[in-house]
């Protein structure tokens, strides 16, 4: 008997199919069985083939209980639509029930295979990739304009993540708003991991594919990118690869710049990559730097939210220098060009005056809209005079005094970038619960340079009063608040992050405040700062913002690490004063001519200095717009970072 059980177990569990054909042969026998009783009653004189379908009727519509006649044929014909009942109507809606609800649920968790050309392919469901798909559909011209050489009519984002859900398409809904079409979003389960579930999402037909890393990471920092690396050899030698050139754009975010070659090195096709650590730790040097410079960076690479960074081809700029464009744009700020070299593509930021721009060359703008990066016939006035000199600049800060509040994997990519400044050195104290041995094991691996650099590791909570009292905040030049990524979650972390400042405030009330920079993992805790004093950095947000507009404009990325990478160019603040435009009313036009002339890029301006927040900054204004500067207002510049060490000549 258990023998019996275990095979009619085994083979109605293999779907519901079998689980009918079960049935069906029940109901077989037991009509067989009713219509060999039935001929045992002398009024029936039917076949064995007429007396099986009699019992066959009975069995399915109990409507033919008023045929019978006799006391045999009526509790034959009884018993019959009993079990008719739980058989042919209880089985048959039980099992198809059940099959529809697999179906169903099936068809939820995202299994089917994705058939479509030139979609968005986002590998991997994180804390930013949201934010990534969100930014793709607020991204209209942008977005329109990608559409467009690529062939496709309308944007469709596929999104392979571990688990699908009605949570996941809630999370998503409630990120994109208003532009939320369910059409255009297709969710599929699966890990980017293994091939079959890359060919489920068609990542060969996708037009770009976004590979985003999660802040916090079970698997931590460094595996994270490993997976990531991972998935690179996994599209480039997938079985459905018969050619190299099929491969598409992959856009990927490593947590380490160390493993981006690694990357490159791992994917056949084209590739861009973004290092989240090394962008973030730069941003926040030059925060430290220049006081007020994250309003700079919100505005330039957050969508809709006034300038943004244009990239576009103008055939009839090729065979002029650089110098004879710059007063060609009357509405946009030229930044240079981006040239593809090879494979890659290579930025020429802030070139010299006689620098030559060729046919394919992108040019690279700053502009509130793609319409206002067009070039105008009519040359602008040339340099005044007056303006071609101007004193010595202000000589930079020595010796800087920093205190870090938490650890993250990002500290050591911003002590990196501390002490690649040749023109500063800085003291740094690191406040954690991590124990110091093992943050200077983690150190241990990164080649920092301690010439200019004097590290001090503190155990402490700088969420309790005495602790953080201990440390003198008030001593400190700097004050930058790192996001915790070792408590669980990015709540988490910005709730002790916000209670510390907070703390902080309460420390160091009624002594002279040193510049304040915090980290925040998660944009909704911006508000619960209130209007107390201080920048604020959203890493993540930023870094989402970057991944999406890269995978719209390739040429961004050699922008964006141009831009935020150790060296090169940089997005400074200085005095209007140094460059002989204070106490004047001077055009922005003006201001431009005095920049350049200092081999220098003007794009904009701060009234009232470091002590102004955002309302202050006015970036790509009118060129003909004119302003009464001061010594206490700034110039927005793009310059070449200053090499020379303090006392060295120039």
């Amino acid at each position: 008997m258990n023998r019996l059980k275990f095979i009619l177990e085994r083979y109605l569990v293999r779907g519901a199919r079998y689980q009918l054909l079960a049935v069906a042969g029940m109901i077989g026998l037991i009509s067989l069985a009713g219509g060999i009783l039935v001929r045992f009653d002398a009024r029936h004189e039917e076949t064995l083939g007429e007396g099986v379908w009699w019992a066959f009727l009975r069995l399915t519509d109990p409507g033919y209980l008023g045929d019978d006649v006799g006391l045999a044929p009526r509790v034959i014909s009884t018993v019959l639509t009993v079990l008719g009942y739980v058989l042919f109507m209880g089985s048959l809606v039980a099992i198809m029930t059940q099959w529809l609800n697999a179906t169903l649920r099936r068809l939820e968790a995202g299994l089917t295979p994705v058939v479509r050309k030139n979609h968005v392919l986002v590998l991997g469901w994180t804390g930013r990739a949201g934010t990534v798909v969100a930014d793709l559909f607020r991204s209209e011209g942008r977005l329109r304009r990608f559409l467009e050489r690529r062939g496709a009519r309308q944007l469709h984002v596929v999104v392979l993540a571990e688990e699908v859900g009605p949570r996941l398409v809630q999370e998503l809904k409630e990120r994109i708003g208003d532009r939320w079409n369910p059409k255009q979003v297709t969710l599929r389960s699966g890990s980017p991991l293994r091939g079959d579930h890359l060919a489920r999402v068609d990542f060969l037909n996708a037009s770009v594919v976004l590979v985003p890393v999660g802040e916090f990471s079970r698997a931590g920092p460094e595996t994270a990118d490993t997976r990531t690396i991972k998935t690179l050899l996994s599209m480039s030698n997938h079985p459905l690869v018969t050619n190299k050139e099929q491969l598409p754009l992959v856009v990927v975010e490593l947590f380490d710049a160390r493993k981006a070659d690694l990357a490159r090195g791992a994917y056949a096709g084209p590739i861009e990559v973004l290092a989240s650590d090394a962008t973030v730790s730069r941003l926040i040097a030059q925060n430290i730097r220049h006081q007020g410079l994250s309003h700079v960076y919100n505005e330039l690479l957050t969508h809709g939210d006034g300038n943004e960074l244009y990239v576009r081809v103008l055939a009839q700029c090729a065979g002029s220098t650089f110098a004879s464009l710059v007063g060609r744009f009357p509405k946009a700020v030229l930044l240079g060009v981006v040239r593809e070299e090879g494979r890659d593509f290579k930025p020429y930021l802030n070139p010299a005056q006689d620098f030559v721009i060729e046919a394919q060359d992108r040019l690279v703008l700053v502009a509130r809209a793609y319409e206002d990066s067009e070039p105008s016939p009519e040359l602008r006035a040339a340099i005044p005079q007056e303006l071609a000199t101007g004193p010595p600049m202000s000589p930079p800060p020595g010796r800087r005094r920093m205190l870090v509040l938490g650890w993250n994997h990002r500290v050591p990519a911003l002590l990196t970038e501390c002490a690649s400044y040749r023109t500063e050195s800085f003291h740094i104290d690191v406040v954690s619960m991590i124990p110091a041995a093992d943050r200077q094991a983690v150190l241990a691996r990164h080649e920092l340079d301690f010439e200019r650099l004097e590290l001090a590791h503190i155990h402490a909570d700088y969420t309790v009063p005495k602790d953080l009292k201990r440390v003198k905040p008030e001593s400190y030049d700097n004050i930058i608040m790192m996001g915790s990524d070792w408590v669980g979650s990015g709540e988490e972390s910005d709730a002790r992050t916000i209670v510390g400042y907070l703390l902080l405030q309460e420390v160091l009330a009624g002594n002279e405040r040193p510049q304040i920079l915090i980290e925040l993992l998660d944009q909704e805790n911006v508000g619960l700062l209130g209007s107390r004093s201080g920048e604020v950095l959203i890493s993540p947000l930023i870094l989402s913002h970057m991944l999406a507009q890269v995978g719209l404009r390739r040429e961004l990325a050699a922008v964006f690490d141009e831009l935020f990478a150790a060296g090169g160019t940089e997005i400074a603040f200085h005095s209007a004063s140094d460059y002989g435009v204070a106490g004047r009313t001077v055009t922005f036009h003006e201001v431009q001519a005095a920049a350049r002339a200092r081999n220098e890029l003007a794009l904009g301006v701060r009234i009232g200095g470091a002590a102004a927040d955002a309302s202050g900054l006015e970036l790509n204004p009118r060129k003909t717009r004119s302003y009464p500067l001061t010594d206490a207002d700034d110039l927005v510049l793009l310059s070449r970072e200053r090499k020379t060490l303090l006392g060295e000549p120039g």
